[in-house]
């Protein structure tokens, strides 16, 4: 099982919801994969949970990384822990493969 943070507008108005935070924080907590996609990075910055970890997303999201303690690259892909994070849509190619390797090897566990 992981979770899927996807971008867009949604994550503007999302990471006000505590529900959403609260279940974020449980797949960081119990290390289950996760992936964040340009402006979801928003809601797992509000989350509480990228503090210390290395991220990447959309250049204008680079200002919730630094506000969530963690640190933003400008690369396509970025594998830190249980969190993979992509820039845009556009990078999917690397970010989906990686991604299904995390789900996939947490299936065996």
């Amino acid at each position: 099982m992981g979770l899927f943070v996807s971008g867009g507008r949604a994550p503007e108005y999302l990471r006000y919801n505590q529900d959403l935070l609260r279940i974020v924080r449980h797949f960081f907590e119990a290390k289950k994969p996760v992936g964040v996609v340009c402006h979801g990075i928003e809601i797992v910055s509000a989350a509480g949970v990228i503090r210390g970890r290395t991220c990447t997303t959309v250049a204008k999201c680079a200002l919730d990384v630094q506000q969530g303690e963690g640190k933003y690259v400008d690369c396509p892909m970025v594998k830190d822990g249980n969190m993979i994070s992509a820039r845009t849509w556009h990078d999917y190619a690397p970010f989906m493969h990686e991604f299904m390797k995390m789900l996939n090897a947490a299936r065996h566990v």
